[in-house]
């Protein structure tokens, strides 16, 4: 037996979300389907993950902590 997960509920919201961002549309949800979100996603929190360069970049900027390395080369 295979397993199919495309008619989920959430993954019947969520390919309904992307359809409609791929159209550039709104979108209302029903109430069942706001649930359903919740239900699924409503403990998580998304934090933002930076690449090493990124930090690096900050860093020289002065936007995250102390540059490593000044302008002028030295520490």
């Amino acid at each position: 037996m295979e397993l199919n997960n495309d008619n989920l509920p959430i993954n019947l919201i969520i390919k309904k979300i992307n359809e409609a961002a791929l159209k550039n549309e709104s979108l209302t949800l029903s109430a069942e389907e706001v649930k359903i979100v919740s239900e699924d996603f409503g403990d998580q929190y998304f934090v933002p993950v930076l690449t090493n360069e990124q930090i690096i970049q900050m860093c020289e900027e002065g936007t995250l902590g102390k540059p490593i390395f000044s302008k002028n080369g030295k520490n």
